[in-house]
């Protein structure tokens, strides 16, 4: 049974996506939406940012150095990787959220039989 984990620090966010591999094109959403559900505003004419694929270990990596999120605004990126991985038969089984003195970070945990 195939695992994910997508581990999102605040402020400002950060998000990995560690596991089974995904398509294409459910990256290519989620690059297009998650800086639309961040608590700032999106700066028309400037690129948005990507995600990056990085080895050892296998996952990928977007940096929104510009944006915050609030506790609203994170509960809504949440959803936006529920609803995508949601389109490839991924389903949330867990999570967990830490806090400390310089951000918290959330992780989510999905598998797919």
């Amino acid at each position: 049974m195939p695992n994910l984990c997508v581990s999102c620090h605040f402020n400002p966010p950060v998000i990995t996506i560690l596991g089974a591999p995904l398509r294409e094109d459910t990256i290519r959403a989620l690059e297009s939406q998650l800086p639309l559900v961040t608590s700032t505003a999106v700066v028309p004419n400037k690129e948005l940012p990507r995600f990056t694929f990085i080895q050892k270990p296998d996952h990928w990596k977007i940096e929104l150095q510009q944006h915050y999120c609030d506790e609203l605004h994170k509960s809504a990126m949440f959803i936006t990787f529920i609803e995508a991985l949601k389109q490839e038969g991924w389903m949330i089984r867990a999570s967990n959220s830490v806090g400390d003195g310089e951000g918290d970070t959330t992780k989510l945990f999905f598998n797919r039989s």
